[in-house]
């Protein structure tokens, strides 16, 4: 039999009575406070302590054919940090921009319903404003030139609507009263990026988008995997794919992974992401529904260490190939389609 998994109601919230609830679902959550959970941990802490704990972040991720664009806003509470990752094939221009600031700096948002994070200085400004509820979630950045780097700008919207397919929203149990919390959407992008003397133009009809916002207890000594890339098929219909590697309960009932295919939404089972040899990497399940390859083209690591905490993050760009298998039992060719994957190594 094919995987499948139970698509559970609407709800407002993935803490119920002071309890993680687990499970996916297809919509957003009214409010995400996990803070809200009675003792996630076996002893009783102080609430300054256990918001140290929570770590919460947004992912943006963009592709045309020509230009690829990631950005992470990261709330760590130890430090905050903002990521980009920027490469146009047509010009050969590249970016890779981090910027880091001690502590809770900004905050993210309890709901994706008209919320607002922003930040102004230290070279650099952005703004995300949430309208889940519309279906749109917009992103302005701009960073300053530097040595051997010229400014960076980008004004996007993210339409989550455009390609008609239904979000996917996962509450995964960490522990029997932690959880992590995902929520994904692909999508069109509209706007525009200026990179130095370059200015590209998006379009939601050619330009294909994922949007995360992510909160979990994560454990103080972790690796995260994951990865993500989009592509259009023979048929002209455009796809995307995120997939994660978790350390997480009962994986095979509930998890990150999810393909979608224009208007439809396949879950995944869980996967392995394992290296074959110097620049490559596999993803594969045990249910025949994941079969990919991945070659780096540019490799990138960051590396931050303050006394007790850190991060390794390894975060390369590249090709896939192989198959993925929608949940009605056909099989997706992916021929060279770009994407990253991207390596966490926590001391949180």
């Amino acid at each position: 039999m094919m995987y499948t998994r139970h698509l559970l109601s609407r709800r407002d919230s993935p803490v119920e009575d002071g309890k993680p609830v687990q499970g996916t679902w297809t919509s957003a959550f009214e409010k995400v406070d996990l803070l809200g959970i009675d003792r996630p941990y076996r002893f009783p802490l102080p609430d300054w302590i256990l918001d140290l704990r929570l770590k919460e972040w947004h992912t943006f991720t963009a592709w045309n054919g020509e230009m690829w664009l990631e950005a992470t806003i990261a709330d760590f509470k130890f430090f905050c940090f903002l990521e980009i990752v920027f490469q146009n094939k047509q010009n050969k221009e590249k970016a890779r921009i981090f910027k880091t600031l001690p502590f809770s700096t900004w905050r993210m948002p309890l709901s994706l319903n008209d919320s607002v994070i922003e930040h102004t200085g230290a070279g650099f400004a952005f703004r995300v404003h949430d309208f889940a509820a519309s279906r749109l979630v917009t992103l302005d950045i701009s960073v300053d030139s530097a040595i051997e780097r010229p400014g960076f700008t980008a004004q996007l919207e993210f339409e989550l609507d455009a390609r008609k397919a239904a979000p996917l929203t996962v509450n995964i149990l960490i522990s029997e009263n932690r959880s992590m919390y995902i929520f994904k959407s692909f999508c069109g992008v509209k706007g525009q990026i200026t990179f130095g003397d370059g200015n590209i133009l998006l379009s939601p009809e050619t330009t294909s988008g994922l949007f995360q916002d992510c909160k979990g207890f994560i454990p103080y000594r972790t690796c995260y995997s994951n990865c993500r890339g989009f592509g259009v098929d023979a048929a002209g219909r455009h796809f995307g794919f995120s997939l994660g590697e978790h350390i997480t309960k009962k994986l095979n009932m509930n998890n990150e992974n999810a393909l979608w295919l224009e208007g439809d939404l396949t879950p995944l089972p869980p996967v392995l992401i394992t290296d074959a040899e110097p620049g490559e990497m596999f993803i594969q399940d045990l249910e025949g529904m994941v079969d990919l390859n991945f070659k780096v083209i540019e490799d990138a690591e960051t590396t931050l260490d303050f006394f007790i905490t850190g991060m390794r993050h390894k975060n390369p760009v590249g090709h896939f190939n192989g198959m993925l298998m929608t949940r009605d039992g056909k099989k997706l060719p992916i021929r060279n389609v770009f994407g990253s994957l991207e390596r966490f190594d926590f001391k949180l």
